[in-house]
């Protein structure tokens, strides 16, 4: 169900509000949040709805929604559980737009609770209503003066939080409230998503005057795809920053192929938002940090970082900070370095990182000049200071604060003058001095953790460059048209996982480049198999039951044509051996293929965000390495160009040892076909091509394995966005 573009004005920006529930006992829900509206500043109406009371703070008691006599926006609904269904049944025909259900007792609490959330969302779609909840610690319109969360600790500011966690919003309010310039424009607790989910807060926000940067604390999307659609739409005019809890292996799924066991929950999420143009964080201390800073900070033009320090322990951990941040640290230019020994003295490292070597420990000025020098340089991009600014009043003498006063005003002017980020980390950011406050009241962030400053730089870096990437990138739109089984009658059978042959043939009348096979069922063919490829072959047992054929001995390479027919035999002999349950269908024969960069390519069909595909080195070393790249389907050739281009072993397909380099175009081009091939046939959960030969000359597919799902799951679950212009006419 897609919000409505007024309806979800009326909830988030309401005139008229209805507190159900109210209670004149001063330590209830009910009353607190009356409280909270009118001594909150809330201009628009408050109708407390209790049918056994009066009047509460002086506003008159209606005994329903019903019988409120004008039309209400939004009905905070502070009611136990069980008494919603209610609730809701009475607000039939009154054009209530939204409601906020405070009470727990949902889908979070079991079979019972699911029963019950989806009877109140079932109810309120009857009425035309929209749903924030269940189990959510309420909503807030800073600007406005609608606080249906109580706490009041919320600064006023540019950053919108859709947040999965009460106790985390309030963590990041109280965060905010102790420094400046960090402020919120709108909360949502998005509760269980049981009705509107993330994705449609998003185009609300996006037009929001008030709203900068848009900020998620999200434990898991209802709807990822619609999320990644959504996103897209709005990243380029207002940022979208995600901190995505449950990152650590233990929340990878088991999975029966490579590429299912290799696709854990950080990986595909961060991989898939960054496609999307959001920015992704893995740490709670990086979330306002980054938000504040891609709300204040201008937008770089390239990832090239130039670091100005007063030690030299700072400006070698800031080299290495950024690196590990995916940033460049380049050599400053002779001209650059001229102009930086003018103000230096002779022991300072002026190459970048720039180590002022005491230059400024009696004038901090010349940190000013210093900085000057760098942004002017066209290597640089955006500029680190590290060090000890800000806190040389505290550090040699109180005389010093005035003069980095001055400095920090002049810095700041840099910024606007250069248009160039610039962020300041300083080991005395926790001692809130006068140089500091100045910096942040001209927008320039301020932070004690290097981490922290790496990481923030980096988001305002590749925010830009992701940006300007999206119109080549994939919508996430999946076109499906249904297709039968990719191996006709697996699913009517019973069975999941297709075998070697059904796979391959099945990718083969696809038009995907598979490695040469015939299909043998005793040892004379195999012999006769065998003499018509030109040298050794391989041989591989068919069978659906067993993926890693290897571990079961039905694998035999490099076998000379003459004895095809033996080795058949002990294939067909180990395998037995291994599981005598197995169903053996055969053996495949092809020929030996031993030049190449193995490649994996995969797709699984992710919980969240439905298909999404994976390349990186394969082999049978793919699960020690991990070294692969995701992106969500459909694909487009700069996304696939992308997913190569994250890979860390770009030695290996550059071509190391004097090897000719990769046919990256073959490799870009066999992943739009996988892309096409699963968007064809939405019955596949998993497909596995490992190892995928890739040399100078092209790809080959030399081992491939799909796994289709059941009949129920042939149509795709997935719930897309409208397209910008879409329409229902």
């Amino acid at each position: 169900m897609s919000v409505d573009t007024t309806e979800i004005d009326r909830i988030m920006d309401p005139d008229v509000v209805a507190v159900v529930g109210a209670s004149a006992d001063e330590t209830k829900r009910g009353y607190q949040a009356i409280e909270t509206l009118q001594e909150g500043g809330y201009d628009g109406e408050i109708y407390p709805v209790n049918p056994h009371a009066d009047e509460i703070r002086g506003l008159r008691v209606y005994p329903t929604v019903s019988a409120i006599p004008e039309r209400v926006d939004l009905a905070l609904i502070v009611t136990p559980a069980e008494v919603v269904p209610s609730v809701l049944e009475d607000c039939e025909g009154t054009d209530l737009a939204g409601a906020v259900v405070v009470a727990v007792g949902f889908g979070e609490m079991g079979e019972e609770g699911q029963s019950l959330e989806d009877e109140i969302v079932s109810l309120a779609r009857e009425q035309g209503i929209r749903l924030i909840g269940p189990n959510t610690s309420g909503m807030i319109n800073v600007h406005r003066g609608l606080n249906l969360v109580g706490t009041d600790t919320v600064p006023e500011g540019g950053l919108a939080l859709l947040c999965q966690s009460g106790n985390m919003a309030i963590s990041l309010f109280t965060e905010a409230a102790t420094r400046d310039g960090v402020g919120f424009s709108h909360y949502v607790g998005v509760g269980n998503e049981a009705d509107l989910q993330f994705h449609e807060y998003l185009p609300y926000l996006d037009a929001d005057p008030e709203t900068e940067v848009i900020v998620c604390y999200v434990e898991g999307l209802s709807n990822g795809r619609a999320f990644l659609q959504q996103a897209r739409e709005v990243v380029t005019e207002t940022p979208v920053v995600v901190l995505k809890s449950g990152r650590s292996v233990v929340g990878k799924r088991s999975a029966s192929s490579h590429t299912g066991s290799l696709a854990g929950d950080a990986a595909v999420t961060d991989s898939v938002l960054e496609q999307a143009g959001v920015v992704s964080v893995d740490r709670s201390d990086e979330l306002l940090n980054v938000a504040n800073a891609l709300a204040s900070l201008p937008r770089p033009d390239g990832l090239n970082v130039g670091v100005l320090a007063d030690g030299g322990g700072h400006a070698t951990l800031a080299a290495d900070a950024l690196a590990e941040r995916g940033l460049s640290v380049p050599r400053l230019s002779e001209s650059t370095q001229a102009r930086l020994r003018e103000s230096l003295p002779d022991a300072a490292s002026v190459v970048n990182p720039v180590d002022v070597a005491g230059g400024t420990d009696e004038d901090q000025s010349v940190f000013v000049d210093c900085a000057a020098a760098i942004l002017a340089d066209p290597n640089v991009d955006a500029l680190l200071l590290t060090g000890l600014f800000g806190g040389y009043g505290i550090r040699f003498a109180e005389q010093y604060t005035d003069v980095e006063v001055e400095a920090a005003t002049a810095l700041a002017n840099l910024e606007g003058d250069y248009e160039t980020p610039i962020v300041v980390q300083s080991a005395y950011e926790g001692f809130d001095t006068a140089p500091h406050a100045v910096l942040r009241e001209r927008g320039v962030p301020v932070l004690e953790s290097l981490d922290v400053a790496s990481a923030t730089l980096a988001a305002v870096s590749t925010y830009g460059a992701r940006s300007r990437a999206l119109a080549e990138s994939s919508d996430f739109r999946l076109a499906h048209d249904p297709a039968p089984d990719p191996a006709d009658g697996s699913i009517s059978e019973g069975r999941s996982q297709l075998s070697e042959l059904e796979s391959k043939r099945a990718l083969a009348a696809s038009g995907l480049p598979v490695t040469p096979f015939e299909f043998v069922t005793n040892p004379d063919e195999a012999v006769s198999a065998a003499a018509d490829f030109d040298g050794p072959v391989a041989l591989k047992i068919v069978t659906p039951d067993i993926v890693h054929k290897s571990d079961a001995g039905g694998v035999a390479l490099d076998v000379d044509p003459d004895r095809a027919g033996n080795v058949y035999d002990d294939l067909i002999a180990a395998v037995r051996a291994f599981d005598p349950t197995a169903s053996l269908d055969g053996v495949l024969v092809s020929p030996m293929r031993e030049t190449g960069v193995e490649l994996i390519i995969g797709v699984v069909d992710d919980p969240q965000f439905g298909p999404v595909v994976m390349c990186g080195l394969g082999g049978v070393f793919v699960e020690i390495l991990e070294d692969v790249a995701f992106r969500a389907l459909p694909l487009t050739e700069a996304d696939a160009r992308a997913m190569l281009d994250d890979i860390d072993a770009q030695e290996l397909l550059d071509g190391a040892r004097g090897e000719p380099p990769v046919d990256r175009d073959a490799v870009v081009d066999l992943l739009i076909d996988v892309s096409r091939f699963v968007e064809a046939h939405p019955s596949v959960s998993e497909l596995d091509l490992n190892p995928v030969l890739a040399d100078a000359t092209g790809v080959e597919i030399i081992d491939a394995a799909i796994t289709v799902a059941g009949e129920e799951r042939q149509s795709s679950d997935i719930v897309s966005v409208p397209s910008p212009g879409d329409s229902d006419d």
